[in-house]
């Protein structure tokens, strides 16, 4: 039922092609050919699980160890003895004698068992039953071009299940950006190491179902390099949840402050409320305009809702919550900047260690007024567009040169405290390792979603979780509820 039943580190592309050659020197294959092989044995596996009734399968070949890959899975296939009997076609978009190494090898073993390579003119797409996508693999850091562009789009157009070799052709390994196109898969069988990219932006479009093979890499070898990023897994998170005993009582599960709700938003401030209850908080108290409170109270009578005009209103509030989310429908006007300004004068009083999370217009306050805090004890919760004015982008738009790792890294380094850089495949960052959260789904891109979180985040922060805890666990929990 889990969306992904595994959690490893991940690697950069450059670190995967490392493990590749340590795997040769140290033995643990004699040669390079023969990790090839293996590559091409665990999507041959895959395919005999899977699609174990299919008849004929096409395997569309370009260059490097990519399509070495791609050539020896041709080969294994029309070998083995399995019934019913595939049919390979394999077609490639290149000249294979021009391949060299390990894929000339491969192509060239193809050849003396019988095999043929045809042209995509002659790929007959919509006559096969399974397409492989064996065009190019990690190494690309350029848009595709002419015969490449064309055949990334051919296989999109078919209406064939696609299964790409490592990566998905078109994707950057490292950012999970893509470079104007890329093949759309419906599963990737991925090797040596997860590349970090694969679980993250537009690489959670593109890549499928991911299955990972080890290709036999042992322990010993990943402890010599250093990872990249860490994937999350809901079971052993789950196990943060805040231990309740049958006898406490609502006083004893934190007090969470809300503060939000500019004119004509005040939803925002009630999703955040209801979510918090619903995560456990003891009491929730929400600080927004006067008009709300009625509309709010009436649909939540369990929430506390005060009417508040100016930010001294706030202080009584404040020193009774024990922890604060401030953002979901703050606005970015006078009001909402009175009221930042009067938590952030709050949180950096010495004596006052009070979990914070920073949320929506409250962001947007603080990018347009260069506000820099500087307090370990603040989650802040940005979307893409978010976190681009925090960083002064020019633009808000992804492209192939968005690297949502660098961006939570740059957020951290100026901002400080605890970033969730939310999105498909929301990013965490722990100190000097980033997380991936690996679950959630399209679905999600709802209005309120964002306030659900920050309500979920500040429940958990005000149950006495630490921020690093209530992040991860906060984010797998929002996801995990939105699969289900």
């Amino acid at each position: 039922s889990e969306r992904y039943s595994y959690v490893f580190y991940c690697y950069s592309k450059e670190v995967v092609r490392n493990l590749d050659n340590l795997m040769v020197e140290q033995g643990v294959v004699n040669t390079s050919y023969e990790l090839m092989t293996r590559a091409a044995q665990a999507l041959l596996d895959f395919i005999n699980r899977r699609y174990s009734t299919i008849n004929h399968i096409t395997i569309v070949c370009g260059a490097g160890n990519n399509a070495g890959d791609g050539y020896v899975l041709a080969r294994l296939a029309k070998l083995q003895e399995k019934e019913p009997r595939l049919k390979v076609n394999l077609v490639s978009i290149i000249d294979p004698e021009k391949l060299s190494g390990d894929a000339h090898q491969a192509y060239t073993d193809w050849i003396e068992c019988g095999g043929e390579v045809g042209t995509m003119d002659n790929a007959h797409l919509l006559a096969t039953d399974l397409i492989i996508d064996a065009l190019i693999g990690t190494g690309l850091d350029r848009p595709l071009e002419d015969v490449w562009y064309d055949a990334v789009n051919a296989i999109n157009n078919s209406p064939k299940p696609v299964l790409a070799v490592d990566i998905p052709s078109g994707l950057d390994a490292n950012t999970g950006a893509t470079y104007g196109i890329a093949v759309n898969a419906t599963h990737t069988v991925t090797f040596i190491g997860q590349k970090m990219g694969m679980f993250t932006a537009q690489a959670r479009y593109h890549c499928g179902t991911i299955q990972f093979a080890t290709l036999g890499v042992p322990d010993t070898l990943y402890d010599q390099v250093a990872h990249s990023a860490i994937l999350l897994e809901w079971a052993n998170l789950s196990k943060l949840l805040p231990c309740r005993s049958p006898v406490s009582h609502k006083g004893d599960h934190g007090h969470l402050l809300i503060i939000g709700g500019d004119y004509g938003m005040s939803g925002a401030c009630r999703i955040a409320g209801e979510s918090a209850l619903r995560t456990g908080a003891g009491l929730v108290s929400i600080a927004t305009r006067k008009d709300n409170v009625n509309a709010i109270t009436s649909g939540r009578p369990e929430l506390m809702v005060h009417g508040i005009e100016t930010a001294e209103e706030l202080e009584p509030l404040l020193e009774k919550a024990t922890a604060i989310a401030i953002g979901p429908g703050l606005g970015t006007q006078q009001w909402g900047l009175a009221l930042l300004d009067k938590v952030v004068r709050y949180l950096k009083q010495t004596d006052n260690h009070i979990n914070c999370v920073i949320d929506a217009d409250a962001l947007n306050i603080i990018a347009k007024h260069h506000i820099i805090i500087q307090n370990p004890d603040i989650i802040y919760t940005p979307h893409f567009g978010e976190a681009c004015r925090l960083l002064k982008y020019d633009s808000e738009c992804p492209s192939e040169k968005t690297d949502r790792f660098n961006m939570i890294r740059l957020l951290k380094e100026k901002y400080y405290g605890t970033f969730v850089l939310k999105g498909a495949g929301t990013l965490i960052n722990m100190g000097d390792d980033i997380a991936i959260c690996p679950y959630g789904n399209e679905g999600m891109a709802s209005a309120g979603m964002g306030d659900c979180l920050t309500g979920i985040i500040g429940a958990l922060l005000a149950q006495k979780l630490t921020t690093l805890h209530a992040a991860k666990l906060g984010v797998c929990l929002h996801a995990k509820a939105g699969d289900l």
